[in-house]
């Protein structure tokens, strides 16, 4: 692995103003590290995007039969959920027929890309989201609830999703498309591997391996594999002993998540994680396939092999498979007339990035820049008593922060020792920020607070509880005829039951995986029964004591020997908060 490499000031800015000139076609936000191509009136958008350092991925696969917009984060990092707002509000005015969110299976990214949605829906703009997750290396076991990680068969969501969207979406609009590109998901499987990690600029290289070590199941954020492969086995032996059985064992339960059959149309796609050449790319294909042939008798339709999502210079490949056959026939029920899925594959794209790619000389479309700088406005729902309000917020935060010691005490356990720290950034931003919250209705100031707890908590946990929050606001528009209506117990009863039923379609977490859902959930529902909060505050507090008598499921808590015998420390937090507004009472 080269340990040097060309270092340059604001990287991410520069590179995506050098694509922007290179692809005069597309039109570049620096502010919101948006691009965007001009869009055909009545078809669905489709945004997609996260953290930098996967180029081509996916600044390269705008183009017409493919994405509309991405939004870039920093290196490896989601980025912001006002950046992912913006880039739905500038689509929808170009293509106001439903704008279609492709995100990576990756925390982060589900969070805020998840919470853009539930604002822009609260702006009337109709979204949709699909998270992608391809990869077999970790398993259900490992991965349990969390899932797969999205790796390069993303981008044949991109490809197939894009040429549905330009063709049909006008008339199978939205949910249609959405459809799409969850069907070409169910039907992918890839696996990574790699010499060694990456170099990313701005940082020193760092690796443990040895020259005799590579790792399998490699990632695209420099993460480690699920395994490490000593002494290096040839590249014959690491396709057809380690990478090809994760795709195609059936008895390997762990990893059989699509069928194949000798009779299935196939699609190969080798993907270079960046530092392979391109001489050595092409004869991994040749390889894969004679192994497919002799192996599996599986002769791929169509191959597909280049650059496509990176790891920086990462010095390894993955192979990703679709059953196109399955593909197809999920598709032809729904769509009848989609032939064929590899008819949608080879639809013809001018995205700079896709290795078949059609090139016109198209004029960049024009931006609204007051798009970019308008507030959230959400609907006034819910008369509220304002003083009594921020009594109850001072209550629960002062209870936070004399919790934090013992919090952080939990954290350093069971996770990174930041849990206490960042709630206490959380409750000081809503105090820090009282006087500037709507007085006049509920919903108003819900919403306000779910933008300052993700910009003052940041992370997961600001993310986990801003979509909690938007849609606790979202709850009470619903409830509430209008802002004169007083929210009464049946009122916050109900909108808690929808904010609840917001964050489960952003986490797979529940009571029993001991995180802060395990003091959530029994508060709501206790609430919605009985309308007494005591209770419900008592059903939260033995909630989160409960998390010390089983595993964790997600977090950093999940990969510690034994956290079996620790209580969440996101669940006491909660608990805390909801104690201190108990106390006022």
């Amino acid at each position: 692995m080269h340990t040097k490499s060309f270092e340059v000031e604001d990287p991410i800015t520069s590179s995506l103003k050098g694509f922007a000139l290179a692809n005069p076609s597309l039109t570049l936000t620096p502010s919101e590290k948006v691009l965007l191509r001009e869009i055909s009136k009545g078809k669905v958008a489709l945004i997609s995007g996260g953290g930098s350092g996967h180029e081509p991925a996916h600044a390269g696969y705008i183009g017409k039969g493919m994405l509309s917009a991405v939004v870039c984060g920093d290196i490896f990092a989601s980025p912001s959920t006002k950046q992912i707002l913006n880039a739905i509000k500038v689509v929808n005015e170009h293509s106001p027929n439903g704008v279609l969110l492709i995100v990576k299976n990756y925390t982060g990214d589900v969070l805020h890309f998840g919470l853009s949605a539930e604002r822009a829906r609260a702006l009337g703009i109709n979204v949709e989201v699909v998270v992608i997750g391809d990869d077999v290396a970790v398993g259900r076991a490992k991965g349990g609830m969390v899932g797969r990680r999205a790796l390069a068969g993303t981008t044949l969501v991109h490809k197939i999703t894009g040429a549905f969207a330009e063709l049909y979406s006008e008339k199978y609009g939205l949910k249609g498309t959405a459809d799409v590109a969850r069907i070409i998901n169910d039907n992918l499987v890839t696996i990574g591997a790699s010499l060694d990690h990456c170099k990313v600029p701005g940082r020193k290289f760092e690796s443990e391996l040895t020259e005799k070590q590579m790792e399998l199941g490699m990632g695209i954020h420099n993460e480690p594999g699920v395994k490490v492969l000593e002494p290096i086995p040839s590249t014959e032996d690491l396709i057809l002993k380690n990478m090809l059985p994760a795709l195609l064992d059936p008895t390997d339960k762990d990893r059989a998540f699509v069928d194949f059959s000798r009779d299935d149309e196939v699609v190969l796609l080798v993907n270079n994680l960046g530092g392979v050449s391109n001489f050595i790319i092409s004869s991994i294909v040749s390889i894969t396939t004679n192994f497919l042939k002799q192996h599996y008798d599986i002769i791929p339709q169509r191959v597909i092999a280049g650059t496509l999502m990176t790891a920086f210079n990462g010095n390894g490949f993955s192979i990703t498979l679709l059953n196109a056959t399955k593909a197809t026939n999920s598709l032809k029920e729904l769509f009848p007339e989609v032939q064929s899925v590899l008819d949608l594959l080879y639809t013809p794209t001018d995205a700079p990035g896709w290795p078949v790619a059609e090139f016109t000389n198209k004029a960049a479309p024009s931006i609204d820049k007051k798009l970019l700088e308008e507030d959230i406005k959400v609907k006034s729902a819910g008369d509220y008593d304002f003083a009594a309000f921020e009594k109850w917020v001072k209550a629960g935060a002062e209870s936070i922060i004399k919790s934090e010691p013992h919090i952080t005490s939990l954290d350093t356990q069971v996770g990174d020792g930041d849990c206490g720290y960042t709630l206490v950034a959380g409750v000081n931003g809503i105090v820090n920020n009282l006087d500037k919250i709507s007085k006049s209705s509920l919903s108003e100031a819900i919403a306000e607070i779910s933008d300052i707890i993700e910009t003052s908590m940041g992370g997961t946990s600001g993310g986990l509880y801003s979509i909690l929050l938007s849609g606790f606001s979202h709850g009470l528009i619903q409830t509430c005829k209008d802002s004169q209506e007083p929210v009464t117990s049946e009122v916050l009863a109900k909108a808690l039951e929808i904010a609840l039923e917001t964050l489960y379609r952003y986490t797979n977490a529940r009571k029993g995986s001991s995180t802060m859902i395990d003091a959530l959930e029994p508060f709501v529902k206790e609430f919605s029964a009985s309308k007494d909060f005591a209770k419900a505050v008592a059903a939260a507090e033995e909630g989160a004591k409960s998390t010390a008598t089983f595993e964790a499921k997600f977090g950093r808590a999940s990969y510690v020997g034994d956290s079996s015998s620790v209580e969440d420390p996101g669940a006491v937090g909660l608990s805390e908060f909801l104690k201190g507004i108990l106390n006022t009472f």
